[in-house]
Formats: C-alpha cells, structure tokens, sequence
C-alpha cells in the first residue's frame, strides 16, 4: 500500500494505492483511489476494503462464473442424490466425515481453486491425523470427479498429487484362546453377573453365540424361541443421524437366520426375562427404559469386565464373535456349519479364520514327539 499527497484543482488531497489479494482466476485486485481529506482516512478506506475483499464483498472482487461451484455447494448437489441411495447409518457416517473432515477445510473453496499443492497439504495432513484417511478423502474426490464431468474444471487435482500410504494401526487381539475364553465366563457367571445382570447376560450371549453387536441390540423377546432353544435373527440396530438409532434388516441374507442356543444359555436368558421390567414380545432384550441400548454399550460393558477382573483382554465385541468362530472350529466344527451359523455371507471370512487354527497347528507340529524324551 502506498499513500501519497497529491495537488488537484480542488487543493490538496491524499491518494491511495495498493493490492487488495488475488481474484479468483488468479488475477491481481489492485485499487488506486484519490480525495481523501488526510493520510488517515485514506489508509482507513484501504484497510476497510482489503476486509471486504478477502470475504468476497468488495467491488473489486471479481465473480466468478455460475458454473464454477464451491466445494459447499457442489457437496449439496451431490448429497441430494447420494442419500437416497445408502441406509441411514451409512449416511449418518458420510456426514460426519464432510462435517468434522471435508467442509472445513474446502466448503468455502470454489473446486477450480483446488489446487494440487494444497490439497497434497491436506492429504498429508489427514494421513497423519486418521488411520482410514483414504476413505474420507475419497468423498472429496468424488466431488472433484462430478466437477470435471460438470465441465466446472478440466483436470481432476487428485490426479496430480501422491496419496500417502496409510499408517498401520496396532495389531489388535482378534480372539482368546480355550483357557482365556474359560476364565472370562467363569469370571461372568461367579461374580459380574451380580454386579450388572443385563450387562452379564448380553456379553454371555454373544460370547456363546457369535451374534454381532448390532443383532443383540435388536433382539426382542419375540425372537427368543425358550420351548425349542431357538434364537431368530431377523433385524439389526443402526446408527442414525444426530447419534440416534434406528431398526434395520440384517447386514446380508445370510445373517437373517435361526440359531441353536446352548441349554445353559437359555437359563440365563430366562433368568433374565423374569428379572426385567419389560418383558413383552415387542420389548428389546437388551434396553435403556424401554429404548435400544447405544450402540457403544457392549464395548463399554466389556473393557469393564477386562480392567476390573483382567480377563478378554485386549479383546472388543467383534472378538467375542471371533472367538466363537475360532473354538468352535478348533472343536471340530466344519467350515459350513461356523460360516451358517455367524450369517458369513462370504465364506472367505470364514475360511480366513480356519487358515489361521491351520497355520497355528502346523507350526505346533514340530513338537509332537518332544514329550516321548522329555
């Protein structure tokens, strides 16, 4: 910015000159502008108009073309026909991923502004901050791929920037073995089932059935078969939006299926329905004053159960699950009967985890004869 005093017919006044920023095609916004009383109201005048013109209000900005989007409205247009495509909890995580990931960054960013050096910033910057980062970014992406096809921009910037390897997450602990799985229920049944009733029933549940989380959540007493030792899984709890849950099918035609539950396990199911308060065919197992139980519940149950008594450890619901699949197998369950059972509707999961007992029994195969000298 540059101020100066300059003579006119009418006298003395001060001019002033300078550059506001950059259009957005890239062109210089400069202003010069004379017939300021002092050097004070000059600067002022300049200082004013630089604000406006960094948030697009000034007369010197210029416009860009109606056809040229910002990332914000481009994500409007896009969600309009995403959400009718996808259930609700697949929706709910979407939004979350533009609202905490995406919007904040580029919402305000018109998509011909989006340029490979700063998104190479950000990509980056996301690798570091989110294990999956790549299944965020691709949302974005998505809308830079309609902005190309919308003749908005030319050349995709994804396909000038290197998408960084995602970090690798600490190996988890999939399942427990035969002398851990034994002392986490014979912990369950000799002292939390007297701490936390629902909570013990839940977790025994799923520990001798495999049931994923989302289908206890959805149990109701109608599909408890107490005469026949049946349990009927037909529907699966969902996140929704705004954090609220919602009933929905099952995750595939495999897993709405009918299962066999052990005579013990039925007990304590029974136990349990003589103890609630809500036991009509329509009530949830497994509630909060009648409503689902979040879907975080279980997991909180269980790290409980692991920190307070120091069994399952390092193992989250989807292990109990794992665990199931993997004793059973161990016991002489075939492939057929785990994969039917779980509702696998690939039977590569199930497989994976047979390959796992197979690697685990081969590399013990080496020791079979050391008992015979030792």
């Amino acid at each position: 910015m540059k101020l100066k005093e300059v003579e006119s017919k009418k006298g003395k006044s001060w001019e002033v000159s300078g550059m506001l920023g950059t259009n957005y095609d890239k062109t210089k916004a400069r202003v010069q502008k004379r017939g300021f009383t002092s050097k004070r109201t000059a600067q002022a005048w300049f200082n004013n108009e630089k604000v406006l013109f960094e948030n697009g209000n000034s007369k010197y900005n210029k416009k860009a073309p109606k056809n040229v989007l910002t990332v914000r409205e481009l994500y409007q247009i896009w969600l309009d026909g995403y959400q009718n495509t996808v259930e609700e909890s697949t929706l709910a995580k979407v939004l979350n991923y533009f609202d905490l990931h995406i919007l904040p960054v580029w919402g305000d960013v018109l998509v011909n502004q989006i340029e490979p050096i700063k998104l190479q910033g950000y990509l980056n910057t996301m690798q570091a901050k989110l294990l999956r980062y790549k299944k965020v970014v691709g949302y974005l992406n998505q809308l830079t791929k309609l902005a190309v096809k919308m003749d908005m921009i030319e050349v995709d910037p994804f396909t000038k920037v290197y998408m960084p390897r995602e970090r690798k997450s600490q190996p988890t602990k999939k399942a427990m073995d035969g002398d851990e799985f034994r002392n986490f229920i014979s912990v369950l049944d000799s002292q939390y089932c007297q701490i936390n009733r629902q909570a013990y029933t839940l977790l025994r549940l799923v520990a001798f059935t495999g049931m994923r989380t989302e289908e206890v959540l959805a149990l109701q007493w109608q599909h408890v078969d107490f005469d026949g030792g049946y349990i009927n899984i037909e529907q699966a709890l969902g996140r929704g939006l705004h954090g609220g849950t919602y009933i929905k099918g099952t995750k595939s035609v495999t897993s709405t299926r009918t299962i066999k539950v052990a005579t013990d396990m039925l007990r304590v199911l029974s136990h349990w329905y003589n103890l609630s308060q809500r036991n009509e065919p329509t009530d949830f197992v497994f509630n909060n004053n009648g409503k689902p139980l979040q879907s975080l519940r279980p997991n909180k149950w269980l790290h409980e159960v692991s920190d307070q008594y120091k069994v399952a450890n390092g193992v989250a619901m989807h292990g109990l699950r794992h665990t199931w699949a993997t004793l059973a197998l161990e016991q002489g369950a075939s492939v057929k009967q785990v994969q039917s059972y779980l509702g696998h509707a690939d039977a590569n999961i199930t497989l994976n985890i047979y390959a796992e007992i197979t690697k685990k029994a081969k590399e013990q195969t080496g020791e079979f004869l050391t008992g015979l000298i030792s």
